[in-house]
Order: structure tokens, then sequence, then C-alpha cells
């Protein structure tokens, strides 16, 4: 893959429309709130004369009708003073202008729409006469989310413009099974005939799933995970309308044709989402939006918007372009390299000299019908792919191991027999010694399956139960033309599962002692409609000597819990860090947390407490909280980025798509961190990646953003699970990965979690 001509600068630019005010204040009025309800019953009374919204402990009552009668104890708002309060304002006048242009809503906060106008269907651009006629009731449209924003990339307030391809598949299960779809273990969706119409939404938005389709039965659906009805007739019901339910039903009804239409269709949303194409669209919404005129906001106050932040035309913001990290290989620093997976070429692992699994014993778990090719596939491996572009050296050179010993475990049974799996795992811990690794072949057909039924998570239970870590591998994957690239990933974590130190990543050396903590988070079902658990990860990663190394206090808890087992965890990887690094009471220490959400004031304040207790044995304790998101909406563009060439002369992929690294700050306290570039597409038609947001927490002492922010790209880098950089950082990535897997390790009878803590407390046992 080579790089085409780049422009001398990037031209950031974002789905982010500023917005200008005619007033520094409004009028309104003030009630005091006494619950819920009351808000409601106030918001339907005045929805034609007044916004009603929750301010701290008072409702505000702001007309936008001059002759709305007065409500409340008037009140002049400030805007500076009341930014929450303006900006839902400004998302209350964008609701009426949606209204206003004829469309229907599929939701109200933030307005979301649907654009189905003559033309603007990507389905119907694609398909050529004569078609069977079931096509013309498949539909993808462009979806529209307007949302305001106190503060944007140009530190001034705005509206997001949001973008995505709608699929719709606009016929009842009863039309559809004429067609020889099977509807079985599908998800279905009805209406309730009980709630009351609203005019202002789509029909299809007041649809609900209802539970999977177990059987079909004279005109009826009967249902599984179905906690609220049992059945529902097949002309009242509607399959979910995701991507790969659309192409089921595109298959079972074009034929022949499939293929075109999905490669068309793949084109088409491409164009609406790619970078190029999003930004183009982001720039004639914005023209649209300015066309129609300042927003009215209330009495006496409106909103002009402006061109997109970064276009030709509009505010211009600049940012920062972090460097990649550079890979260590040993411990002295001599041996280095920007690319991990050419450094461990070259150098081998950074524990090389101390690593003392070198000649793992590995047990293969299989079915007995896929035996020929497992061996082949371990073969390869475990001794590499002569001629490969990577992993020519194989798992045992690579790693610079000694050998290995090998032991194949095939059953009678298919890759969704649970049981056979644990009889097979059993037979497999009788061995002495018991193996170092199990691989074991699943498939991609079981990953839906949970507790006892799932292959996958029982192998998981008996082997980690013991103290032995699994790499699992589906069939899938065994059978690829060219698996060097899976094999070099699975490698990869195969070497971090055995305890070792593939690589670590030099950071700046600092004065303080430095912790970083993070805190992710996992919905654990037994089954799709099931009440989730909320299970939280914690993971500890220190920064000594320049190295950031992973440490082993790795758990989980329940959400209610995770305070509790933070301190634990916390103060046992301080205690543990203080002892190998000989701290001393005089020294400075520095906590960072990374976590899954925005903590809540009461929660940030529980933690800094505890923190502040360690203020009796160091000089000085400071800390920050760092939230990270990627569902906030804002996408970065590059003007200036004309994209890579794929293999020589392939297509252009990442046109419009910002290099990994773009940092961009948004006011005092956020930052906006592109962490997917060209190269990390995975094709030619692949949509534009969103950017990282980062938040710093009002109660944080540490408050330096870019610090954290370059920090947070380094930890994107050092991801022992793929030889590819993570679109989150580690911390937030592998306290989500023990979140999940320990959750639903927990539905696993005779699961010995003791496990995690003893015996394999040196193993990544979680990648």
């Amino acid at each position: 893959m080579s790089p085409m001509q780049q422009a001398s600068s990037p031209q950031l630019a974002f789905n982010y429309l500023p917005v200008r005010f005619s007033a520094g204040s409004f009028d309104g009025g003030v009630v005091a709130f006494n619950s819920a309800e009351q808000l409601t019953e106030m918001r339907t009374a005045l929805a034609s004369s007044h916004v009603v919204a929750r301010d701290r402990a008072s409702i505000a009552c702001i007309p936008i009708r001059d002759d709305a009668d007065p409500v409340g104890t008037p009140t002049t708002f400030a805007r500076r003073e009341y930014k929450a309060l303006t900006m839902r304002l400004v998302q209350e006048a964008l609701l009426r202008s949606v209204l206003g242009w004829d469309y229907q809503l599929r939701k109200r906060q933030p307005p979301v729409f649907v654009s189905r106008r003559p033309g603007k269907d990507l389905f119907g651009s694609v398909l050529r006469h004569p078609y069977p006629p079931a096509l013309d009731r498949l539909h993808v449209y462009p979806e529209y989310r307007l949302d305001a924003r106190i503060i944007g990339p140009c530190d001034r307030p705005g509206i997001i413009v949001g973008l995505k391809t709608r699929y719709e598949i606009d016929m009842t299960v009863a039309q559809l099974l004429p067609l020889g779809l099977d509807v079985t273990g599908r998800y279905v969706l009805t209406t309730d005939d009980t709630a009351v119409p609203d005019p202002d939404m789509e029909a299809g938005a007041l649809r609900h799933v209802v539970g999977a389709v177990d059987q079909v039965h004279d005109g009826k659906l009967l249902l599984r995970d179905a906690p609220a009805v049992s059945t529902v007739p097949t002309d009242r019901a509607w399959l979910e309308s995701r991507l790969d339910v659309f192409q089921d039903v595109l298959t079972a009804i074009a034929g022949t044709d499939i293929a075109r239409l999905l490669r068309e269709l793949d084109q088409a949303s491409f164009d609406l989402l790619g970078g190029y194409g999003r930004y183009e669209k982001t720039v004639e919404i914005a023209g649209r939006l300015i066309q129609r005129g300042p927003l009215h906001l209330a009495v006496g106050l409106t909103a002009a918007i402006e061109e997109p932040v970064g276009s030709s035309r509009g505010r211009q913001v600049s940012g920062n372009r972090y460097k990649a990290p550079i890979f260590k290989f040993d411990q002295a620093g001599d041996k280095t390299d920007t690319s991990a997976d050419r450094g461990l070429d070259t150098n081998g692992p950074f524990d090389t000299e101390f690593f003392r699994t070198k000649r793992p014993r590995i047990a293969v778990i299989t079915p007995r019908a896929h035996r020929g090719v497992v061996e082949t596939f371990m073969t390869k491996l475990l001794d590499g792919v002569p001629g490969a572009p990577v992993f020519s050296l194989g798992f045992i050179r690579k790693y610079h191991l000694s050998g290995y010993d090998v032991q194949m475990h095939p059953f009678d049974g298919a890759t969704d027999d649970a049981d056979a799996y644990r009889d097979t795992c059993r037979a497999a811990l009788t061995a002495d010694p018991k193996p170092d690794l199990a691989i074991v072949i699943t498939s991609e057909t079981q990953e839906h399956l949970a507790g006892d039924d799932s292959p996958y998570l029982v192998a998981k239970s008996t082997f980690m139960g013991q103290g032995v870590p699994v790499q699992e591998v589906q069939i899938e994957t065994v059978r690829l033309a060219k698996p060097e690239y899976a094999l070099n990933s699975i490698a990869l974590a195969c070497y971090a599962k055995l305890g070792g130190i593939p690589f670590v990543i030099a950071a700046p050396r600092a004065l303080t002692q430095e912790l970083v903590i993070g805190i992710g988070t996992a919905h654990v079902k037994a089954s799709r409609l099931t009440a989730p658990e909320r299970v939280v990860g914690i993971t500890t990663i220190f920064s000594a000597d320049g190295n950031y190394l992973l440490s082993n206090t790795s758990r989980e808890a329940d959400y209610d819990d995770y305070p509790r087992e933070l301190l634990r965890s916390l103060t046992a990887c301080i205690n543990d860090i203080a002892a190998r690094q000989a701290w001393q009471r005089g020294d400075e220490l520095r906590l960072i947390f990374h976590v899954f959400k925005p903590l809540k004031d009461t929660e940030a304040i529980a933690v800094k407490q505890l923190v502040e207790s360690l203020t009796r044995q160091y000089t000085k304790v400071e800390f920050a909280f760092v939230s990270v998101a990627n569902d906030h909406g804002l996408v970065m563009f590059d003007r200036a980025g004309t994209g890579v060439t794929t293999y020589g002369n392939g297509p252009v992929k990442g046109r419009f798509v910002p290099q990994r690294g773009h940092a961009v700050a948004i006011g005092e306290r956020e930052m906006l961190l592109a962490v997917g570039g060209p190269y990390d597409l995975k094709s030619a038609t692949h949509a534009i990646p969103k950017p990282l947001l980062i938040k710093l927490h009002r109660e944080s002492t540490f408050t330096d953003v870019e610090y954290l922010a370059r920090q947070l790209f380094r930890f994107t880098s050092m991801s022992w699970r793929t030889m590819y950089p993570s679109r989150l950082p580690v911390t937030i990535l592998y306290s989500s990965l023990i979140a999940d897997l320990l959750g639903h390790l927990r539905h696993v009878r005779n699961w010995n979690a003791d496990a995690i803590t003893t015996q394999l407390s040196q193993s990544r046992w979680f990648l």
C-alpha cells in the first residue's frame, strides 16, 4: 500500500455548524420543580406557546410567541450563565423547523428524521428493470439527526449534523413468508394498539421488538425471548431493518442479481457516508439551513446558523498531529521500532531474556470433522507461512521460543455441542503436566449462544478455571485462503496469554510517579430482551522508567460495587509498584482514570475522597478523570486528504479522512482525537471513522488536557490483541473485555473465578 501525493498541511473540517445569537439574554418564568409528572404535564399544556425545560431545581418556561401568557416568576436568563437552557431552546427550534419542513420524526430529542423524497432512495437508484415487484418494498434512505451542543471544535455553541443510512423492509412477515424467507430465530417488531397516535411521529417509529420467532403456525408467530407477548399475528409483525436482515431479504427476492445489487448499494452508501460524500452533504445541509434564515428561539432571541467549521467559508481551526509511538523490545531501550510487527521480527519480544515458557505445551480442541484443516493451520501458526508478506517466521521463531509440544484432542460432535467441548476440555486437563495454553476451534454460528449452551464459554470456563488460558479460533478463520494476517494476531495474543510481554511503548519520563487506571463496562444478557447485568472491568497500567506496562490487578465487579473494587485494585497496585520501584514517602503520585462514561459528580467525589486518603503516605497526590467516548456524533474531515491507494494501482480509500493522531481542542476540557486514518479503513468503500471525544471532569486536579490526550493516543497502539492500532485506548478496551468475558462466565456452571487472581495472574487471558 502506498500513499498518494498528500497536501502540505491538513485542512481540518467538521460536521458542526456554529450559531450566533441575537441577544445576550432572554426572558421567561420559573416554577419550582416538584416531580417528573409535573414537568410532563406542563410541557403538554404549554407545547404551542413555551419551551418548558428542567433547569437545576426549577422548571424554566420560555415563551416562543409574543402573545404567550407569562408562567411562573418572571426571570431574565443570561445566555452565558444558562448555556444548557439556551441550547435547549436551539434544540426545540430545530424540532419545530423539521416539522415545518413536513418531515415526520423517528425521534424527538434530538430530532431524527428520514428523507424519503423522490430520488433519495439509495436502493431505488441501483435497481434495473425488469426486477421482481417485491424489491419495490425495500429502501435505503438518508437519516438525519440535528443535535445542539454547548461548545464545539471552534469553541462556540452550535449544531451537529448527523447522517446515516436507514434500511427499511416495507413488508410484514405475512408478506415475506410466501417469498421463501425463513424467519425462524429472527427478532420481530410490532406496534402497541394501546399507544396514543402521535401525528408528528412516523408509524414505524412506534414499533418495538417483542421477541424472536420460534415457530410459524396458523397465521401467527410463536415467540421466544419475549417478555411481554408470546404470539403475534404475521400481518402485525415486521422484521428488524438491520443491514444483515435487509441483505437476507434481498437475497431471497433478487436471485441471480444479488451480487450486483449489493456491490452497487455498497458504493451508493459510501458516496453518502464516505469522507468526501459526507463532508459535501454537511455543506449542503448547512446551506439549506442558512437559507431558511435564523432560528427563532424565544421572544427577542434568534440564532443565525453558520457554515460548517473548517469549510471553505466557515470558521477555521488548527490542531496538532501526534506522532506514532516508539515500540521498545528490550529494557535498556536499545531495540526500538516504529512498527510493532517489524520490531518483533527483528528483535524478538521485550521479555526474551526472562520469559520462562520457552517450550509451551498446547492443547488443541477441535471437532473430529475439522482435524485435517486444523492440523495444517497449527503448522502454519507454529512454523510460519513461507514466502508470505507477514508471519513467515511463525510463532516459535518470531517470539524466540525453543520449541513446542502440541496435543490434538479431536471429538465426535459439532461446533455447537457444548457438552462435547466440556468433556474434551476436561480430558485434556488430565495430562501431566497440564497444558500451558489451549486453542479451541469454534464457529461463527455459535456466537449467539450463552451460558452452558456456548461451546466458547464452556471451554473458557473449563480451562481457565484450572489456570490454563484459552485462544479461540473460529473454523472460518482456519479455512482462510490467506490466513497469515490472522495468524500474526493470534500468535501475538497467544504470547501475551502465556504471560509474555511482546513490546512496550516508550513514554516521556516524568518526575511524578504515575498510574493510569482503566474502567470499562459490559452489559451481559442471558438473551437479547432479558434485563442486562451491568458489569464493570478494571485494568491498571503504570508508567515506570519510561515504559507503559500492564499490571496484574485486572478484575471485574457489579456496577454498584465498582468504587469498592476500584479502591482494592488501586491499593494493591500501588503497594506492588511502590515495592518494586522503591517509592519513598516524599514521592509525588499522579493517578489518571480512563472511564467508559462521564463520571457523575457523586461518583467523582467518592473516588476523589478515596484518592485523597493516599496523601497520608505521599507528599502530593493529583488525579484526572478522563471520559472517552466514540458515540458523540462529531465527525472530523481533512479537506486536503487525498487518501491512499491500495496495492499498486488499486482504488483510492480514505479521501477526506484525516490521518491518525490529529487532535483538536474543544474549550479547555475536551479534545477530539482521530484514531482511524486512511490506512485503517478495511476497503475503499468504508465509511469515515469517528474520532474519540476526550473529556476531563471538573473535579480533576491534574488538568493538562494536551498531556492526557497524547498519552491516551499512545495507549491506542499498545494492544496485544492484534498487530493493528485500536480505536480505543487499551485502558478502556481491556477493561471492557474483562467485564464482558467474566460477566458471561458467571453464568457457566462450576466456573472458578479465583483462578483469575491466582493461576492466571501473569496471563492476559482476556485478549
